[in-house]
Parts: structure tokens; sequence; C-alpha cells
């Protein structure tokens, strides 16, 4: 019970739950309007409200958007299908609305169908112009990445995602952050309260942008302060990147239509902001955001410029020979669309770029995206989808990765958030070379021995496979859990270690992890948990000395044969495969 109502359930009888309910909405409606630090309260009050008196449409709809507008977003779906059920006719785009907690959901069947019935209804009444019309343009999109995340759901990625705390996070908006080479210090931007430069709210009813700083301490975070000043003022300041070796910072700001500044970091003290250049500020049109070459003499950005493909583009610019800044160019139709390209990050490769997209191959807002340069061809190869769980349906944006590409992190809406957007840690679990060349040389490989042919795939080597070696390998190993669970059974460890003792024997053979979730939760539930599993297979192998790259570890959520035991069905397949000898 929250403490601040005044008054418990039983003060108003038990009998009259309809009565406590409108109490609640009244409580809710009061502070959803005047204080969004307390949204969470508020979507707390209508979701009771709608439990006691589930015939309550406001409090049903309030509870479904405000699930929306936050975290767990799937979760607005029971309370968006109540209102369908009470008052079909409650809003022009309910269709859409419950298509979109659907979509959240990763239930991109149930989204098609919504967003397609929803686009019908919207096409058969092109005169109506209320404030619930969702154009079709929109929902034509919402259904295209549908589509695609029904084909990037069936190429699991190998990535995993970790919260990083409250040293960073807090309740409110925390986003943008930029590292340098070391990886260990972290500047971000924060609308928070707490140790913001000015009392003050903007419009919005959130307070201005302010940059923070934390320095890594070990394996942990300091607690994030305040950059201070001359960076941070009494209205927006906004961190954009941090150069390799952490010395320059660059700024957003809302001069002009929005331009780039730059602080340099000189004798314990950040410089004064200056602008950057007019060859990539403009004074009409706004620049968000910026990376560049490890040698300074290149710099990437994004801009609403005409010249591009449409929409907010990157571009490039160069120094000439006497170190200024030359002419501005779009990296092209490869990398840009008539979507949104945003938060541009050079890999420290040189070749390698990570960024943000609405308008490429994605399932969902801003999805993050790479693309490597062919230096001898000249050209950008087409953007790759980071997949899931680095993408949802959410936006996902600021994405910077380290020095190895191994550890990222950005900002993003999601579970094991503190508030409203996060920053979370990004861990990339596959090998140095790509998912793609790895299963193309697995299958190039001559077939394994089996127990009829017994051949030696490890010819010319002094010692064969045993019996009990091809038993093994001939074998799917089955790596059960216990629901809702990604722990390893002890009585599985045995059994997998007999499979790390082959695998270190024999280093033309490789595995692959699968994991698997029965179909108890929620598709984007069921995906979450199975690669879980699979990712935790995969650590057990590598915390007992196999190399990352001799092994395929993807979740593929739930099974899909609906026939047999629900317990057989939470678990993670390990399958021995061959590999090609170098």
């Amino acid at each position: 019970m929250l403490p601040f109502l005044g008054f418990t359930p039983c003060s108003f009888g038990q009998d009259d739950p309809e009565a406590l309910a409108n109490i609640y909405l009244e409580q809710a409606d009061q502070i959803y309007k005047q204080q969004k630090e307390a949204i969470e309260i508020a979507k707390e009050l209508y979701v009771q409200a709608a439990t006691l008196d589930p015939s309550n449409i406001r409090a049903n709809w309030m509870a479904g958007k405000l699930y929306l507008e936050t975290i767990n977003k799937d979760e607005a779906l029971q309370y968006l299908l109540q209102v369908w059920e009470l008052k079909p006719n409650f809003r022009f785009d309910m269709l859409y609305q419950i298509g979109r907690a659907y979509h959240y959901g990763l239930d991109f069947d149930n989204a098609l169908a919504y967003y397609e019935r929803y686009k019908k209804k919207v096409l058969s009444n092109r005169s109506y112009r209320g404030r619930d019309r969702v154009m079709p343009q929109v929902v034509t999109r919402r259904i295209l990445e549908c589509k695609n995340g029904k084909d990037i759901f069936n190429h699991p990625s190998q990535y995993s995602i970790e919260p990083i705390g409250e040293e960073i996070n807090s309740k409110w908006p925390d986003y943008a952050p930029v590292l340098n080479r070391k990886g260990d210090v972290m500047i971000f931007t924060s609308r928070r309260q707490e140790g913001n430069t000015s009392p003050d709210v903007d419009k919005d009813n959130f307070y201005f942008e302010d940059v923070f700083i934390s320095r890594k301490q070990g394996d942990k975070w300091s607690m994030a302060e305040n950059i201070g000043a001359p960076i941070n003022t009494r209205y927006h300041d906004a961190n954009i990147y941090l150069s390799a070796d952490g010395n320059r910072l660059y700024l957003y700001k809302d001069t002009g239509a929005g331009d780039v500044y730059f602080s340099d970091y000189e004798n314990g003290e950040w410089s004064e902001p200056k602008f950057l250049t007019y060859k990539i500020n403009s004074s009409v049109y706004s620049e968000y955001s910026v990376t560049e070459t490890s040698t300074s003499d290149m710099i990437f950005y994004t801009s609403s410029r005409p010249g591009g493909e449409g929409g907010i583009d990157i571009y490039y610019c160069i120094k000439d020979d006497k170190g200024n800044w030359y002419k501005s160019k779009s990296l092209g139709p490869t990398i840009n669309t008539k979507g949104n390209e945003d938060s541009p990050f050079l890999a420290y490769d040189g070749k390698t770029l990570y960024f943000s997209s609405t308008g490429h191959k994605g399932y969902g807002g801003y999805d993050i995206f790479k693309s490597v340069y062919d230096s001898l061809n000249q050209e950008w190869s087409v953007p790759e989808n980071l997949g899931y769980p680095v993408n949802t349906p959410d936006d996902e944006i600021s994405f910077q990765i380290s020095d190895d590409q191994r550890t990222g992190y950005y900002a993003s809406i999601r579970e094991g958030g503190i508030g409203y957007t996060d920053i979370f840690k990004v861990i990339y679990h596959g090998g140095s070379v790509s998912q793609e060349q790895l299963l193309a040389d697995l299958m190039a490989f001559k077939e394994l021995p089996n127990e009829e042919e017994g051949e030696n795939i490890n010819e010319g080597r002094e010692s064969e496979f045993t019996e009990d070696e091809i038993r093994l390998m001939n074998h799917t190993h089955p790596i059960f859990f216990n629901n809702a669970q990604s722990a390893i059974k002890e009585e599985h460890q045995a059994e997998l270690d007999s499979i790390i003792q082959l695998l270190n024997k024999y280093d033309i053979l490789s595995i692959n992890i699968a994991g698997f979730a029965s179909k108890d939760g929620n598709p984007r539930y069921n995906l979450q948990l199975s690669q879980e599993r699979a990712l935790i297979v995969l650590d057990y192998f590598i915390e007992n000395g196999v190399d990352q790259e001799r092994i395929i570890a993807r979740g593929y959520g739930s099974v899909k044969d609906e026939e047999g035991d629900p317990e057989e069905h939470r678990r993670a397949d390990v399958s021995i495969l061959g590999r090609k000898d170098e």
C-alpha cells in the first residue's frame, strides 16, 4: 500500500470495490499530470483501479497507456484488450494500440493481424481527422517491422544485455553514454533531479539535460557526478562523443537549429565549449551527433540538411593538408535511408560503423546496425541488424563498443532498468570470425564419424576416436532447466565436462548450443529465457577453457512443437560439430 494516499482499502469497505477503484483513478490522474517522476506510482494505481473494477474503461485504458509509455510495454495488452471488449469504439486507434502491445511482446503474428485490421479501418474512414487517428503510412511501417522481426528472430544473435545499476542510472531518463578507448571513463546525459545544475523543469515536466561522468574502479563504476561548469548550464546540455584519449568531449547545444560544440580537458579542467565549424554545423538545419577516426582527421555526423536520402542522415567531413575542415559529403544510400539515421560510432578498427536507424531492416523504432567499409572496393557493406536482444521494438540509440568489439554500452528502455531510458552493457559472446563464415566452414567439413562406418575425421593424427567418443559426438545433449530458470542443473555438469575433454583433445571439433523455452510465457519472455539458457551453457564452456571461436550459442524461443512434456522444452541442446582444420 502506498503511504501517501492516507487510506487503506478497508477504510471504504471491501464490498464497494468500484468506489475504491474511482479513488485510485483520481489519485493516479493527479499524480500523472503533476509528477513525472511518479509515473510508476500512477501506473500502479491505474492497475489497481482496473483490477478492483474490471468494467472501468478509463482505468483499463490508462493502465495500458502507461505501460506503453514506460517499461514492460507488452503488459499493456491485457488492459487494452479489456477496453476493446467493453467498448470497441472507445478510441479510433484501439486496434492499432492493441497491435503495439502485441508488437512489444514479440508476438508478431497477432500484431500483424491487429495492424491490418486498423489499416483497413483507417483507409475506409479517410475523412476522420481526430487526434487518435494514426496515419496509414505509420501502420504500414509497423507491418513491415513485424515481418522483419519474424525473419530476424530466425537468426538469433550472440549478444547479451546487462543492467549497470544505480551508479549510472536513475529513475529519470539517462542516455547517450560515451567512453574513452580504455573504457574507464563514461560520460552520459541525464534529466535527473539529483545533482542537476538547474532546479527548474522544462515544458515536458522533466528537468533540463545535464552531463554526468563516472570512472571505472576495478570492475565497478563510481557513483556518477555532475561534470559541472562550463559544460553544464541552467538549460539543456548533452554530450554526443568522447575522443579516444578522453580529452575532447563533443556536445550538442540548442544554438541555431541545433549545433555541435566541443570542450577540451586541460590541466584537470574542461574548457569553455566552442563551436565546431560551419563546415559541419549549418545555420538552418540540425546537427545531432558525431564520431571521429582515431587520428581525428575525419568526422562522421548526423544532420537534417538536404543532400541525403531523407530525414536525418549520416555525413562525413575530412581535414585538408593544412588541418582545416573541408567539404561534407553524405555516406550515401547504402547507409542512409528515407527514415532517420543517428548516433554513429566508428569502431577503433577504423572500418566498422555502428549506428541507429529507423529505415533499415528493423523491427521497431530505432535499431542498432553495423556496416564494414571495404577499402579495396571503396564501399560500405549492407548494414546488419544486431538482432535480439540488443534491439527491441522500442528505440535503441547511442551504441558504443570497446576496442576489441566485445563490450559495448547503449541506451534502451527494457527490463532491468530503473526508470525511463537507462544505460545498459552489451556483451558479445561470438568468436572473432563472423557466424556466417563459421557456419560455412562447418558445412564444408566432412561428416563426423558414425557408428556404422567408423570414419576417422582426425586422419593424420596419432589418436583415433574411441567408441565412447563417437557415441558422444553422435548424440544431441539436452541440458534441462527448471521452470523460469536458466541455471545449469548439477546433474548435467559431468556430461558437459565429458564434452569439454573431447574438445580439448580434438581441436577440429566445435559445438552448437540451441536454447529453448516452453510455451508458458509470452514470446518476448520465452525468447529472452531461451537466450539466457544458451549463454549460460556457453559461459560454462568458456570458463572451462573452450575457445569462444569454437562455439555457436543461440536462443530460439519456445519449442515450435507443442507435443510432449513442457519440462522437456525447457532446455539447451548441445551438439558436437566438425570444422575445417586450419
